[in-house]
């Protein structure tokens, strides 16, 4: 199973650098989710959390189970393009948005 994480202009402003949980690439996984997994997993989009780290990227809701969701790029050359984005984002560096598939499981 995939899907799709576009990181857009807006992402990038709300974004928050040095957070996790709140950089733009974390923000549009959040609404990929909402768009996507809900129905397959019956979590409910305002409880989700997501993280996303130079080596992991991952969903969860501990008030409704422990289990977390771990997501991979399809194509591992992206993990390139994310950590690069992760890099630059923090440091204060222009950015632009991308589009992204992830695996899961």
């Amino acid at each position: 199973m995939s899907i799709i994480v576009e990181v857009t202009k807006d992402d990038i402003r709300q974004g928050v650098r040095k957070d996790p949980c709140n950089c733009p690439i974390a923000i549009a996984l959040r609404r990929a989710i909402n768009s996507e997994i809900e129905d397959m997993t019956s979590i409910e989009p305002d409880d989700i959390d997501v993280e996303v780290d130079y080596d992991e990227i991952r969903y969860w809701n501990h008030d409704k189970s422990d289990d977390e969701y771990n997501l991979f790029p399809i194509d591992d050359e992206d993990w390139y393009t994310i950590k690069g984005f992760i890099k630059d984002f923090d440091l204060g560096n222009d950015v632009v948005p991308f589009n992204v598939e992830l695996k899961y499981n």
